[in-house]
């Protein structure tokens, strides 16, 4: 008799108990390094950004996978220090100045408040006479609101340099992390692909697509989004006479990775920093620089919305705005500023999963209708509206 055959099989009991210890585990595990296992997601959205370029130079180049990977991590080391040395310390500035300029908003806002309570506003032929209004409770609830804000950011600003050398651990260890994890792309893509449960053939290759099209239509098209949103929200901004344009670009494309809540956020910080400012290059009241400012990033945001994402990400998200909500807040809770930026993409993982096992809970299948029908990353093209019939037929006078 063979080794094999003498091998007894365990029983549901034993798979159970086995499982729930492995949960325990894990669970224990992931609590225990949480910070670190944060450094190494950051590691895999790198390494997963990083594999179309060492494709690329791969085939061009016809380097091994290994070379190429060499001289991408090497190209981007000498980027990191170059603008590291180049732009850390205006981008500091910048941010430091924005810091001050939202602290002195906090602090001066109950006297701004109870300025305006004595104030007419004149909206074309509406009038608004804010005396009569009871200011006072709003100045006192928002002061009591900021507070903890405003001794968090002053512990921030000084504790900078404290962290800086941290900062530089953690920048090597998630590089030497995305380094190896990009050198054995070609590994663990095979094992990735060959992942599959007997019996479960279909529904594992199924599920995997649609994992792959969620995550790869967020980190790759997303990561795009967000640049050109902060290179045009910085330019937007010194167009517009606002301080720290550059802070503000930098704020306005991470907040893309946030859905509703990021841009929201944003565009009020920047509406605050048009508020407050000494002056502008318009000549325009301090209401009416921030409105502008306000209105030229609804702009900006909405046009990105209907003209950009839709070609680089399809419809492989299309979450509820409430879903969307819900997860960022459970994600800024469970995992910071991270948890934060790949809420979206969690949640809808987590439907697909949920709709798989309700699915299977019912005795229904998974596939008819499809549950990953609207994980479908097909990037739609743009149709233009059609012209109303009385025009099209002054331009077509001959139908």
């Amino acid at each position: 008799m063979s080794e094999t055959e003498g091998s007894a099989k365990w029983g549901s009991t034993t798979k159970t108990l086995v499982a729930m210890a492995a949960f325990v585990i894990l669970a224990l595990v992931v609590t225990r390094f949480q910070s670190i296992i944060q450094l190494l997601v950051v590691a895999v959205i790198v390494s997963f950004l990083l594999v179309p370029i060492v494709g690329l130079l791969k085939r061009h180049g016809r380097l091994s996978w290994s070379g190429a990977t060499s001289i991408v991590f090497l190209f981007l080391i000498l980027v990191l220090i170059t603008a590291s040395t180049a732009t850390s310390l205006a981008l500091v500035q910048q941010l430091q100045s924005l810091a001050f300029t939202i602290q002195r908003f906090l602090v001066a806002l109950p006297d701004q408040i109870a300025n305006l309570s004595g104030q007419t506003v004149s909206v074309g032929p509406w009038i608004l006479d804010l005396s009569r209004l009871d200011l006072a409770p709003i100045a006192e609830q928002a002061l009591a609101a900021v507070q903890p804000t405003i001794g968090r950011m002053s512990s921030l600003l000084t504790s900078l340099a404290s962290v800086a050398i941290e900062s530089i651990a953690r920048l090597v260890f998630v590089l030497a992390a995305a380094y190896f994890l990009t050198a054995d792309y070609e590994k663990l893509r095979a094992g990735w692909t060959s992942l599959s449960i007997p019996g479960y053939e279909l529904d594992t290759r199924r599920l995997r697509k649609a994992l792959g099209n969620i995550w790869d239509a967020f980190l790759r098209g997303q990561s795009l989004v967000a640049l050109i949103t902060g290179i045009l929200t910085g330019l937007l901004m010194l167009a517009l006479g606002v301080r720290s344009p550059l802070g503000l670009g930098l704020l306005g494309g991470l907040a893309k990775f946030v859905p509703i809540l990021g841009p929201l956020t944003a565009g009020a910080l920047a509406a605050v920093v048009a508020l407050f400012q000494p002056g502008n290059w318009y000549g325009l009241p301090p209401v009416g620089h921030a409105i502008l400012v306000i209105a030229c990033v609804i702009v900006l945001d909405q046009s990105l919305d209907y003209l950009l994402i839709p070609r680089l990400m399809g419809r492989s998200l299309n979450l509820h705005p409430v879903i969307i909500l819900v997860g960022a807040i459970v994600g800024a809770t469970l995992a910071g500023v991270l948890g934060l930026l790949l809420s979206a993409p969690s949640m809808a993982t987590l439907l697909l999963l949920g709709r798989y096992v309700g699915r299977k809970l019912l005795d229904q299948s998974p596939w008819d209708p499809p549950i990953d029908a609207l994980q479908d990353a097909r990037r739609p093209s743009i149709r233009m509206p059609r012209l109303p019939r009385w025009l099209a037929r002054k331009e077509n006078p001959d139908r």
